[in-house]
C-alpha cells in the first residue's frame, strides 16, 4: 500500500507543471525550517527528487515542442537553441 505522501507514476501524470513546482517549493520550505523529523525529511527529500525529475521532464518536453514550432513555421529562419537565445537578443 502506498504511503500518504508517496508519489506514484500515475499520480505524477495528474499534476500540472505548476502544481508539481508548487509542491516541490512547499517541500523545500518545510525542510528549510528544520521542524521535521529525520524520517519525514527523508520522505520529503525522496518526494522532492521525483517532483524535480517530473518538472525537468515537463520543461524538456515544452522546449522540444517550441523548437518544433519554430522549425515548422520559420520557413527559412534559423532555429536557435534555448541556451543561445538570450545571447542573440
Amino acid at each position: 500500500m502506498a504511503k500518504k505522501n508517496e508519489i506514484t507514476e500515475s499520480s505524477l501524470e495528474n499534476l500540472t507543471f505548476e502544481q508539481a513546482l508548487k509542491e516541490l517549493q512547499d517541500i523545500v520550505d518545510k525542510l528549510e525550517t528544520g521542524q521535521v523529523t529525520l524520517e519525514e525529511a527523508i520522505e520529503m527529500y525522496e518526494r522532492g527528487i521525483k517532483l524535480s525529475k517530473y518538472c525537468l521532464h515537463k520543461l524538456t518536453q515544452a522546449e522540444l515542442r517550441i523548437k518544433k514550432i519554430i522549425k515548422d513555421e520559420s520557413q527559412g529562419f534559423t532555429l536557435i537553441d534555448f541556451d543561445d537565445f538570450n545571447n542573440k537578443i
